[in-house]
């Protein structure tokens, strides 16, 4: 019974070890297969080819051209913004020129020329004398359209030449202005140089023609019928009535100066007299004096006409502008 057992038992151990020798054969191989398996589907993963855009994957390419587009449309945006922006400021810097420019043509030259005129044809005589200050409009209008000479108003411009001839003419008026003031400065000048030397000799004239009379009527018996005496004396009285402390230059020379030499020359007594003689030489300077300030006004007259046209000429080429 033993024997049987043990004989039994070894041939049920052996089995047992043959069955799990296949059971582990055949695990080891469905873990094989499995693993084969994986293997296989990696190598077919990797050998799989996808589809391409310019050689990179659909995904790739459009996330790449949504970034481009996007920064494309910022561009354009950004350059929208900003032309917009430029289009205002020019047309804010249009609408400023205009307004200054329109001023300048509709206002302030037709003023200038106006008082230029007015000034060679009645301000400026020899009575009057000279203004102390040239006929202007207070404004600094020439300066600011001077200064907006700019390439970004150029941009405004339909023609080219109508911004130069703007410019060219803005320009001329400025610098026309500050050549008035220094002209009319240095004719004021002159002209109260002339008139100081006049007014000295004025008063030598005059004391000389009361010494002639006062000497006439202690010396001559005869004064009161005096051709010359009774000339000089009714000078001295209407000198005082109608000549001193007034504006009556031209009367002045006119009706005292003239009439007293040509009587003098006529009667040969610049040439006996001594009183005679020296009132001839006092009414020479003067006259040689009042015919120079003469020539000065006949010049400021001229020059003031001038500058009257000058404006003028320029006013209606402003006017021939298309500045809108």
């Amino acid at each position: 019974m033993q024997k049987t057992s043990t004989s039994q038992i070894k041939t049920v151990i052996k089995d047992t070890i043959i069955l799990q020798q296949k059971d582990s054969i055949y695990v080891y191989s469905n873990e094989l297969k499995e693993l084969n398996t994986q293997v296989s589907e990696i190598k077919n993963e990797l050998n799989k080819k996808e589809d391409t855009f310019l050689g990179a994957t659909y995904d790739t390419a459009f996330t790449v051209l949504v970034t481009i587009l996007i920064f494309v449309l910022g561009i354009i945006i950004d350059r929208i913004i900003k032309h917009c922006q430029d289009k205002a400021e020019l047309t804010k810097l249009k609408d400023y020129f205009n307004n200054q420019f329109n001023d300048l043509k509709n206002n302030i030259l037709p003023e200038l020329i106006k008082g230029y005129r007015k000034n060679y044809q009645e301000t400026i005589t020899l009575d009057k004398g000279l203004p102390t200050t040239a006929p202007k409009i207070l404004t600094n209008t020439y300066d600011r359209l001077s200064k907006l000479e700019s390439p970004l108003l150029f941009k405004t411009f339909k023609n080219s030449s109508d911004f130069n001839t703007a410019f060219a003419q803005i320009d001329l008026i400025k610098k026309l202005m500050t050549e008035i003031d220094q002209y009319h400065a240095i004719s004021l000048q002159r002209s109260s140089s002339i008139r100081i030397s006049l007014a000295e000799l004025d008063s030598l004239y005059v004391n000389k023609l009361v010494a002639y009379t006062e000497f006439q009527r202690n010396n001559n018996p005869n004064f009161a019928n005096d051709p010359t005496f009774q000339l000089i004396n009714g000078k001295i009285l209407y000198y005082h009535q109608h000549i001193a402390g007034k504006r009556n230059l031209t009367k002045y020379y006119k009706e005292i100066i003239r009439p007293i030499q040509e009587n003098l020359v006529a009667t040969n007594l610049f040439r006996t007299d001594q009183f005679c003689n020296e009132i001839s030489e006092y009414g020479k300077l003067i006259s040689h004096k009042f015919n120079d300030l003469k020539r000065l006004f006949i010049e400021i007259r001229l020059q003031y006409r001038y500058f009257s046209k000058i404006l003028n000429d320029s006013k209606n080429k402003l006017d021939q502008l298309n500045t809108e």
